[in-house]
């Protein structure tokens, strides 16, 4: 399946009056204008080129684009080509300007998400971390993993490590959709304590991937 490509649209324009044709010497034309666009998805993304033509009412001669003199092909742009119609040439481009905008928000979104997070842990919340900033020994090829507050309290902010170890953080994060890390057994026994600025650090440093409540 073909998903970009470029395609044509005619946009018909007046009647010109006073051009001869070179053939059967009517002195009458159907003006029209070319949109070439690119598309993505069938979606018109940007416009390739805007050509002017002409097409002789009695014989059908038609003369496009550098055949026309450069003033009827002036002429017949600033008439036939409008917002209107070059507009929507630009759809692709628009769809993914809002969706990178949207995009950027969302991170911001997560980003203050998590620092508010970081800032008032609490219990049960889950840290998608990166082991091998973390700990020694940990295979590079697998290297995240999860931690969950189990505790908060004046002494500190007690962690479970998990057992479970991914090549990829999203196979983390569906650990945590499925539910499989709300239970214990998901985890280690033993226990780590950090102090607020020790999560701070983590997340700072890039150890910490996200942050799930």
């Amino acid at each position: 399946m073909i998903f970009f490509g470029s395609k044509g649209k005619v946009v018909a324009g007046e009647v010109v009056q006073g051009v001869q044709c070179e053939s059967c010497q009517n002195s009458q034309h159907a003006s029209f204008g070319i949109l070439n666009y690119f598309h993505l998805y069938w979606i018109p993304t940007f416009l390739t080129s805007r050509k002017a033509g002409i097409e002789c009412m009695h014989c059908k001669r038609t003369l496009v684009g550098d055949e026309l003199p450069s003033h009827l092909a002036d002429q017949i742009k600033s008439g036939v080509f409008t917002t209107g119609n070059t507009l929507p040439m630009f759809s692709g481009l628009i769809i993914i300007g809002v969706l990178i905008m949207m995009g950027m928000y969302a991170v911001q979104q997560d980003d203050a998400r998590e620092a508010t997070y970081v800032a008032e842990p609490a219990v049960n919340d889950y840290y998608v971390v990166n082991l091998t900033e973390m700990f020694e020994e940990v295979d590079a090829e697998y290297p995240y993993g999860l931690m969950r507050i189990t505790d908060v309290s004046s002494t500190g902010i007690e962690m479970q490590v998990g057992n479970m170890a991914y090549n990829k953080a999203s196979a983390v994060k569906k650990d945590i959709r499925q539910g499989k890390a709300s239970t214990d057994t998901y985890y280690g026994s033993e226990t780590l304590l950090f102090e607020l600025a020790d999560l701070q650090q983590l997340r700072n440093s890039g150890a910490v991937y996200s942050i799930e409540r």
